[in-house]
């Protein structure tokens, strides 16, 4: 396996733009780093439990992945439209949409069925691990060093949002509208 190929999907697919880490920049708007915490963590935890998922049913899963695929694509895509909905057009005041908290559970829940983070990780053991590594250890490992650089992306995308707070106050409509049609895009980008 090239490591630089290994680095490079990971980094590029992590950093990029996709529905968790607008998520998590949206609620460190909202909310500042430490308050957005609970459901960044909730995200954050979701991630390792998707990649050790991967890393246990890869194997078991890769003669099923062509026949569930499918609905596991037009599931994420409605739920990115749903959530781009929220975002661009959130109901109720100001005040109410933005006193109220995500929870772990919710960050967690999303995260799992988020299906960039499920391709990621289907991507990255049947292409870039499995193939070349083929002990235990060398694929926890690679499969670790890659739940810690996506972590770190996931980070540094709340990190953003909580730093320009306060400029993302300033112009919420367009702020939202953005964070919408990025959503919208992750969910036509599926069926690319």
């Amino acid at each position: 396996m090239s490591i630089i190929a290994f680095l490079s999907y990971v980094i590029l697919t992590s950093i990029t733009p996709g529905p968790s880490n607008i998520l998590m920049m949206n609620e460190a708007r909202r909310f500042g780093f430490i308050g957005s915490w609970r459901f960044n963590s909730g995200i954050l935890s979701g991630f390792a439990a998707l990649g050790i998922l991967s890393g246990i049913f890869t194997i078991g899963l890769y003669n099923w992945i062509p026949l569930v695929e499918p609905y596991f694509k037009i599931a994420g895509a409605v739920y990115l439209l749903y959530l781009a909905w929220q975002i661009g057009f959130a109901k109720g005041s100001k005040k109410d949409s933005e006193d109220t908290h995500s929870s772990f559970l919710s960050g967690f829940i999303f995260q799992i069925i988020n299906m960039k983070s499920i391709l990621f990780f289907l991507t990255l053991m049947s292409a870039f691990i499995l193939p070349f590594q083929h002990s235990m250890t060398s694929i926890i490992f690679y499969l670790s060093l890659a739940i810690f650089l996506g972590w770190f992306a996931l980070l540094l995308w709340s990190g953003f949002g909580s730093v320009f707070k306060k400029l993302f106050e300033k112009h919420d409509k367009a702020f939202r509208v953005i964070m919408c049609l990025l959503l919208i895009y992750s969910a036509v980008s599926i069926f690319l």
